[in-house]
C-alpha cells in the first residue's frame, strides 16, 4: 500500500510532463525563423509520416528529411494536406541555414528582430523616400490573362492567377477602398472597387506574410496590418507604416478586428493568445494566453467578444462581457472536437444572437457548428459534416487556406472554403461548390479571406488573388477578376532574353508567366502549378521552355495571340530541393544553337537548341551553377554540390577542381 502511495505521485507526474512536453513540441526554434507562420503548423497526429513527425522535434537533418517528403509524394502526388503545406514553407525559410552535411545553423532572432525593427523604424522616419536614383521599376506581372492556346477569335480574359493574397479588408465608410495583404509581404490598395491596384510604402519591410488587415471604421486612412510577427500601423491610406509591438511583446495576429463602436479598441487573435488594444494600437495587453485562430465582435455589441482556442488539444470557445478585460470558457460549447488544424468564426449583423464555427477536425474532415445565444439560453448543433455529400468540403490545406463569412443581409448565405469554396443559401443544411478545383466559377483554388459587405458585394481572396461578385456568385456576368497591378507574385523561377525584352517565370502557386513589352501590360498564364522554372532560348524568337510543361513553346506576338508551335526540348536543369537550389544553362556566346546544362550530376552539350544532348563529362555531385567565359567560351566554370568550383578549358571536356580563386598571400 505504502509503495502504491509512493508511485501513483510520482506516475502522475511523468504524465504531466509528457503530456506539457506533448504540447510544447508543437513549435520549435525552427517555426520562428522569417516567412514562417506558426498557426498555419497542424497539431502532431501520431499517424503523420516520418517526415511530418520530425518538424516537432529539435535535430533536423534538411537532406534527411527533404529525401522522405520527396518520396513521399512520389507515392502520393497532387495530395494536399495541412502537414505538406507547411513542409512546403518550412523548406523555403530554412534552406538558407542549411549546412553542407545538412544540419541547421538558426539565426539569433533577437538580433534578427532588432535589425528588422530599425529597417522599419528608419523607413518610418524617412516617409519611404526612394527618389534617391536607384529605384527599381515595376516590370509584371501587372494583369494575367489567360494564353489563347486555341486560336480563338474572342481574346481570352482576365485569370484569377497572380498573387496569394492572405488578407484583405474593405472600408465600412467607402466600399471603394480596399486593402490587400500578400503572402510575400506586399500590401496594395485600390480606391475603385479593384479596378486597379497600388503597392503602399514599397521601401517598408513588414517582415514576412500580411495574416490580418483592419481599416479604422470612419476613417479610412488608419489602417491597422500584421506581418513578420509585428502589427503596423498606417495613419496615411497606407504611405507609410510604423511598428506597434515592443521588442519584448512580439507576436503574429492571425486576425485583427476592431470595435466599430469604440474605434481606439481592437482585438487580436494569435498562436500567442489574444491580445487587445485600448489606445489605438500603441500598447497591447495580453488576455488570454492559449492560442487563437479567430476573433469577432457581437455585432452591436462592442462588449461581447467571442474567440475560438485551443484547450489541450481540443478546441474551445471563449467570450469576454466586458469588452475584452478577461475571457471565460463557454461551457455550453462541445468540447469533444479535436484539434486538427484550426478553425474559424462566423457573424452577421441580420442576427447578432448567432454564431458560427467551423472547426478543421481529425481524418480530413470540418464541421461547421452553429450556436444560438437568445435570451441567454446558449445552444449549439452541429449543422453540416464535410466530406459528405451535403457539404464536400475538406481540410484541404488546414488554416493556411481557410475562410468563412455569413451574409450581413440574410443569415442563411454562408460562403466558406478552404482548397475549394462553397456557398449555402439555406443555413448551412446543403453546400454547393463556388469555385477552386470544381465549381462553376473559375477561381484559384486556395481560399484565403472573404469579405461580404451590406451592400451585396462580396469579396474573396485566395493564392491567385482577388475575385469580385454583386450578388454572391449567383450569375457569370456579376463576377469579376480584380487582379490589375496587385503586386506581390512570387516569380522565384526567372530568365529574360536578351534578343528581345522577354521575362519568363514560375510563380509560386501561380503557375508560369510570360512577360513581354510587346504584349503591353498583359503577362500571359502559360500553365503549371508552382515550379521555379522558365528558361528563353537565345536567338530565335518567342522560344521559352518550362520543366512542367513537357516540350518547348513559340510564344505569340500579342497578348491575344495563338502560340506559333511547340518544339522539341528534352533535357532540363536540376531544380533541387523544392526549387531552392535551381540550376542553369548557358549559352555559347557564338553560336545559339549550342547551350550547356547540368542534369544530374552530368554535364550535357546540346548543338541543336535541346533536341539532343551529349554527356561531356560526369561530376562527384550535382551540377548546382555554369557560366561561360564570353571572350573565350572553351572556359567554362561549374559549381558542383559538395564540392565546390570546377574550371574547364577545353569546352567541358576536362575539368580541374578550383578550391580557392585566390593564392593565400
Amino acid at each position: 500500500m505504502h509503495l502504491q502511495q509512493t508511485l501513483l505521485p510520482i506516475l502522475l507526474t511523468l504524465h504531466f510532463l509528457a503530456f506539457t512536453n506533448s504540447i510544447e513540441a508543437q513549435y520549435t526554434p525552427y517555426d520562428d525563423l522569417p516567412g514562417l507562420i506558426k498557426s498555419n503548423k497542424p497539431a502532431f497526429d501520431p499517424d503523420f509520416p516520418e517526415w511530418a513527425k520530425k518538424l516537432y522535434g529539435n535535430d533536423i537533418n534538411f537532406y534527411d528529411i527533404n529525401k522522405q517528403y520527396e518520396a513521399y509524394i512520389a507515392e502520393n502526388p497532387g495530395r494536399k494536406t495541412a502537414i505538406s503545406r507547411y513542409f512546403r514553407t518550412w523548406r523555403k525559410a530554412i534552406l538558407e541555414y542549411v549546412r553542407p552535411d545538412g544540419s541547421i545553423q538558426l539565426p539569433d532572432m533577437h538580433v534578427f528582430n532588432r535589425q528588422l525593427n530599425k529597417s522599419q523604424t528608419l523607413c518610418e522616419s524617412s516617409q519611404n523616400d526612394r527618389s534617391n536614383g536607384s529605384d527599381w521599376s515595376f516590370l509584371g506581372p501587372r494583369e494575367t490573362f489567360w494564353l489563347n492556346e486555341n486560336g480563338a477569335a474572342t481574346a481570352p480574359g482576365k485569370a484569377p492567377w497572380q498573387v496569394n493574397v492572405y488578407a484583405i479588408d474593405v472600408a465600412t465608410s467607402d466600399f471603394s477602398i480596399i486593402f490587400a495583404g500578400t503572402e510575400t509581404g506586399f500590401i496594395n490598395k485600390s480606391t475603385d472597387k479593384g479596378q486597379n491596384w497600388q503597392q503602399m510604402a514599397p521601401g517598408y519591410l513588414f517582415g514576412g506574410g500580411i495574416t490580418a488587415i483592419a481599416i479604422h471604421p470612419t476613417n479610412p486612412d488608419i489602417v491597422f496590418a500584421s506581418g513578420g510577427n509585428q502589427i503596423h500601423r498606417s495613419e496615411d491610406g497606407g504611405h507609410t507604416w510604423q511598428p506597434l509591438l515592443p521588442l519584448s511583446n512580439l507576436f503574429y495576429a492571425d486576425r485583427l478586428r476592431i470595435d466599430p463602436q469604440n474605434p481606439s479598441k481592437i482585438f487580436a487573435a494569435s498562436e500567442k493568445g489574444i491580445f487587445v488594444s485600448s489606445d489605438g494600437g500603441n500598447t497591447w495587453t495580453q488576455r488570454y494566453q492559449n492560442q487563437a485562430w479567430d476573433i469577432r465582435i457581437k455585432p452591436g455589441d462592442g462588449q461581447t467578444i467571442y474567440a475560438i482556442t485551443r484547450n489541450a488539444g481540443y478546441y474551445s470557445l471563449v467570450r469576454s462581457v466586458n469588452g475584452g478585460q478577461s475571457f471565460t470558457i463557454i461551457q455550453e460549447f462541445p468540447g469533444n472536437y479535436s484539434v486538427a488544424s484550426g478553425a474559424y468564426l462566423g457573424v452577421t449583423a441580420k442576427n447578432a444572437e448567432v454564431l458560427f464555427a467551423v472547426l478543421l477536425g481529425s481524418n480530413d474532415t470540418p464541421y461547421l457548428l452553429k450556436g444560438n445565444f437568445a435570451n441567454n439560453n446558449i445552444s449549439w448543433n452541429l449543422i453540416a459534416t464535410g466530406r459528405t455529400t451535403a457539404f464536400e468540403m475538406d481540410n484541404g490545406q488546414g488554416y493556411f487556406d481557410l475562410a468563412m463569412e455569413i451574409s450581413p443581409l440574410d443569415d442563411k448565405i454562408i460562403l466558406v472554403g478552404t482548397t475549394t469554396l462553397f456557398k449555402s443559401t439555406n443555413g448551412g443544411l446543403t453546400f454547393s461548390a463556388v469555385g477552386g478545383y470544381w465549381g462553376p466559377f473559375n477561381i484559384h483554388p486556395d481560399i484565403q479571406d472573404i469579405k461580404m459587405l451590406p451592400n451585396g458585394e462580396t469579396w474573396v481572396a485566395t493564392d491567385g488573388g482577388m475575385n469580385y461578385t454583386s450578388d454572391v456568385f449567383t450569375a457569370q456576368n456579376n463576377y469579376h477578376v480584380r487582379c490589375k497591378g496587385l503586386m506581390g507574385s512570387d516569380l522565384w523561377g526567372f530568365d529574360q532574353g536578351w534578343n528581345e525584352d522577354l521575362v519568363v517565370g514560375g510563380r509560386y502557386h501561380n503557375g508560369n508567366t510570360a512577360i513581354a513589352d510587346f504584349y503591353q501590360n498583359k503577362s500571359l498564364r502559360m500553365g503549371g502549378a508552382e515550379s521555379p522554372t522558365g528558361w528563353v532560348l537565345q536567338g530565335k524568337s518567342r522560344h521559352v521552355a518550362f520543366d512542367d510543361l513537357g516540350n518547348g513553346w513559340v510564344l505569340p506576338k500579342t497578348a491575344e495571340g495563338e502560340p506559333e508551335g511547340r518544339f522539341i526540348f528534352s533535357k532540363y536543369p536540376n531544380m533541387d530541393e523544392y526549387g531552392g537550389r535551381r540550376s542553369n544553362f548557358v549559352h555559347h556566346p557564338n553560336y545559339y544553337g549550342t547551350f550547356y546544362l547540368g542534369e544530374g550530376n552530368g554535364f550535357w552539350k546540346s548543338t541543336d537548341m535541346g533536341v539532343s544532348y551529349v554527356l561531356l563529362h560526369t561530376f562527384p555531385g550535382r551540377v548546382r551553377y555554369l557560366q561561360i567565359s564570353f571572350k573565350n567560351p572553351e572556359v567554362i566554370y561549374a559549381d558542383v554540390s559538395n564540392y565546390g568550383l570546377y574550371r574547364s578549358d577545353d569546352g567541358g571536356l576536362t575539368w580541374v577542381q578550383k578550391p580557392s580563386l585566390t593564392n593565400a598571400p
